[in-house]
Order: structure tokens, then sequence, then C-alpha cells
């Protein structure tokens, strides 16, 4: 892990999710697929250091109001290398992010909260909105082989579907991108952001949200990714059929970030 998780204080959750093995042999390439959470506290020092890294495409996965919120920092030198999630017609006017709005309205206990993450993974794959920015993704590394970065919010639940989509692709073994997913957990003190995260949304919502109640939605489980792998399928065909690549975009993926 500690090969995979950059030591940055001010992001949480930055790692590389390449140089995996691949089923065929090969590998993948280090320091070209990065996953993180939000990039809204980059400290100045911080925020020089991934201006180095050469990050030739950002995916931003967060619903509008958040990214309205939470303001990337990110130093973007052209507006085409930053990539963000298109809130559908009926939802663009919502103040609140969809798990936002789950939490004010509806979180109880904890069966509540393991609930509404399975069947957001589960819904995940046949999202209009991530359908898009997933295909946009995929063929800009098809095209250009660029270090990209993805993240959400905590760059766990939405980063980490598309990361395995991605790995996928590339021939990661399901093993590893189970692993590989699962290291959030171990990247992120989940128990420390508990109680003050309990306090802060009582706060907010008027009403009391214990630390218990939000467990399951601060950290990653193991079958919640299975949800949303189930929903995708193949995921050769799933990028073919839902996501329109070809054969020679695939190949152009493997090529670009394979060594």
């Amino acid at each position: 892990m500690e090969d995979r998780v950059k030591p940055f204080k001010t992001i949480l959750n930055f790692r590389d999710f390449g140089h995996y093995e691949t089923v065929d042999g090969a590998k993948v390439a280090r320091d070209k697929l990065f996953r993180s959470a939000h990039l809204n506290n980059l400290d100045d020092a911080e925020l020089e250091a991934i201006g180095k890294m050469e990050i030739g495409l950002v995916v931003d996965l967060r619903h509008k109001p958040e990214r309205v919120r939470q303001p990337s920092r990110y130093p973007v030198e052209d507006e085409a290398r930053v990539i963000v999630y298109i809130d559908p017609p009926e939802y663009e006017a919502a103040k609140t992010a969809p798990h936002e709005a789950f939490m004010e309205r509806e979180l109880n206990t904890p069966e509540d909260a393991h609930d509404y993450m399975m069947k957001s993974y589960s819904l995940r794959a046949g999202d209009k909105g991530f359908q898009d920015i997933f295909r946009d993704t995929l063929h800009h590394m098809a095209e250009t082989g660029d270090a990209i970065l993805v993240h959400c919010a905590a760059g766990k639940d939405r980063t980490g579907t598309l990361v395995a989509l991605i790995q996928g692709l590339l021939g990661v073994p399901d093993k590893d991108i189970r692993e590989d997913y699962m290291l959030t957990n171990k990247a992120v003190d989940v128990e420390s952001f508990l109680e003050p995260a309990s306090k802060a949304f009582t706060k907010r919502y008027g009403r009391a949200i214990a630390p218990d109640a939000l467990r399951p939605m601060f950290g990653v489980k193991s079958d919640y990714l299975d949800s949303a792998l189930e929903q995708m399928g193949d995921l050769r065909q799933y990028a073919q059929d839902i996501l329109g690549l070809s054969d020679k975009d695939i190949t152009n993926l493997r090529n670009h970030y394979l060594e």
C-alpha cells in the first residue's frame, strides 16, 4: 500500500491504481493512473506537486452541487483537460447531491445506509451521466495515452466504479480489482471522520444522525462494487455495446497503459 498511496496531507485517498499484472502477463504502467478524493483543500505546496505530475486529464465525477460547494483547486491551463459529470435535466436545479439528499431525509440506521449504497452502485452503470463521462474518459485515454486523475468527493464509490472498469479493460484480474477498491479502508482513517461528520450533519439537517449510521457510507465494502460490476456484466462488452468503444479503442487503451 505504501507504494500506491501518495503521502499528500491536503488531499485524501490519492493512489496510483496502475502497476498490476494482467491476466496475460503484462503489467499496467506506473504513474499514469491516479485516483483520489476531491481537490478543494489542496494547499499551495501540494497543489504545485500535483501540477508537476503531468496529468493530462482530470475526471471529476461529482454532482454539480458538490462542485459548487467545494470547487477544485487543480491547476488547469486548458479547460478541456477537465471533464465533469453532467446531471440529468430533472436534477440539474437540485441544491444537494443524491447521497446528501438521502442523508438529509432518509438516513436513520446503518441498514438504511447500506441499502442506499447498494442501490446507488447498482444504478450507476445505467446512468446516462455516468455513461457519458465513462465514455469520454476512455476515448481520451485511447486517443492520447495521457496520465489521468479520477476523483469524486471521497474517491471511493463513483471513482471506484470507473477505476474498476478501466482496470478490467486493461486485463487486471478480478481479485486485484477488488483489492485495489478495498484499499480505501486502509488509506483513509474512516473511524476518525464519523464523530465529526455526525455532529456536522446533525447541525446541518436539524436532526440527529448517529456515527454508526454513517459508517456504511464512509467506508467501502466488497458487495458495493460487486453490485456495480454485476450490472455492467462483461466489461469489454459493456464498453463496446453501452459506451460505444471499438476494438481499436480498447487495443489503443492497452497499448498506451500496459508496459
